[in-house]
């Protein structure tokens, strides 16, 4: 298949970004003949893949939208960029992949001047997202109001979604059924694809590398914001820490914007079970410490979760999002911002050798679950999407603003 990709950022800022541009060398090194429109100002170099190179400059954030911007470069340089993916051999696309609505706009515009089918990933339900981020006062005032702003952004771009792409896929069930009760959309034109164990992330070295027999230590991998329940993970805590138990936590993610959190810590007074390590490979720390907490408010299919089941870390988790689809039993799901469930939870792994193993054991069996070709699922899934005749591709009205 000859695929073109859409990834304009000037940065690599989420780990849907790193997934998207593993995915894109992974079909490329399936044999597939893959194109990408990339920002000339991203410092990347596929190894496998071709990159058309476009310079976009925008504030994240800003004004005109990063959205317009994009479509905009594309559009007044779509002749040379099919050019030169003719010099390189690529007389025609076949389907257009994008991760994410940032670049609904970019892929729907190509998807009517090249008449060929759009494959549309989604990574994450914002709309349900902002709604749990209101509902525990996770935001600050200035994003509680943009919260209903990019909401009614969000719900634009998924009727658009519903209506003009051919096939999309979601990461779990639960996101997938409530863009189906939302849209209307027909079940036929999706496919669950969730995240995998696999190359480059996560390396056979660190394959089970963990040998915990007991806990001493867990770690925690995320933003340091309340949206990741790191919060309520401080608060279990404190709990555990007033019960006489010596655990030690390791924090690692982006420090910006972490006051609010660093101020809870020295309010409990657990600054000495503590360690914040910033933004780092976590491969050491998982297969190091004795279990990983993770009690986000909301997450669609955590990388975290899937690096902590490869390394043999045993994993809790809050049963939002796609985190049931991962983890399934009960034993390693909690209530999102139930402190006394994680604190409880914690103490049964110190406490209960049996109970501890048992948590390391159903975590080794969702490990094995997640051992499967990621690029081949969406390779069978854009070909299910190529069976149509092109024909019969829905055609793009002026109320669709594009």
């Amino acid at each position: 298949m000859n695929i073109l990709g859409v990834l304009p950022l000037k940065q690599i800022r989420t780990g849907g970004d790193r997934r998207y541009l593993e995915l894109m060398e992974l079909l490329a090194e399936r044999g597939n003949s893959v194109f990408v429109i990339m920002n000339a100002w991203l410092e990347y170099t596929p190894l496998h893949f071709t990159k058309i190179a476009l310079p976009v400059s925008y504030t994240p954030h800003g004004f005109p939208p990063g959205s317009f911007l994009f479509k905009k470069v594309i559009k007044k340089n779509l002749s040379l960029s099919l050019e030169f993916a003719r010099n390189k051999g690529c007389a025609a696309f076949d389907i257009i992949h994008i991760h994410g609505d940032m670049f609904l706009k970019s892929a729907l515009f190509l998807r009517k001047k090249l008449r060929i089918p759009l494959f549309y990933a989604s990574r994450c339900n914002d709309i349900d997202r902002a709604h749990i981020m209101r509902s525990k006062g996770a935001l600050s005032s200035k994003e509680y109001f943009f919260s209903f702003v990019y909401e009614a952004i969000n719900r634009f771009r998924e009727k658009q979604t519903a209506k003009y792409a051919e096939l999309i896929t979601f990461q779990n069930t639960v996101d997938r059924d409530i863009f189906l009760k939302r849209t209307k959309c027909a079940v036929e034109k999706t496919v669950i694809i969730p995240g995998n164990i696999g190359l480059p992330r996560c390396a056979p070295g660190w394959e089970n590398r963990n040998k915990s027999d007991k806990l001493k230590n867990i770690v925690y991998i995320g933003a340091l914001s309340p949206s990741k329940g790191i919060c309520d993970l401080l608060k279990a805590l404190k709990r555990i820490k007033e019960k006489g138990y010596k655990l030690h936590c390791y924090v690692l993610g982006r420090i910006e914007n972490a006051s609010q959190t660093m101020e809870l810590i020295e309010r409990l007074d657990i600054k000495d079970r503590i360690s914040i390590e910033g933004f780092k490979n976590p491969f050491s720390y998982l297969a190091d410490c004795d279990l990983m907490v993770y009690p986000t408010l909301y997450d669609a299919y955590p990388d975290a979760v899937l690096e902590a089941l490869h390394t043999g870390c045993p994993v809790i988790a809050s049963a939002v999002g796609g985190l049931p689809d991962m983890l399934k039993r009960p034993e390693l799901l909690f209530e999102a911002g139930d402190v006394e469930e994680i604190a409880h939870r914690m103490e049964r792994c110190i406490k209960e050798s049996e109970f501890y193993e048992r948590i390391r054991s159903l975590c080794a069996e969702r490990a094995q679950a997640h051992r499967f070709d990621w690029a081949e699922q969406f390779e069978k899934a854009m070909r299910k999407a190529l069976a149509p005749q092109v024909s019969s591709l829905p055609i793009l009205t002026k109320s669709d603003n594009l």
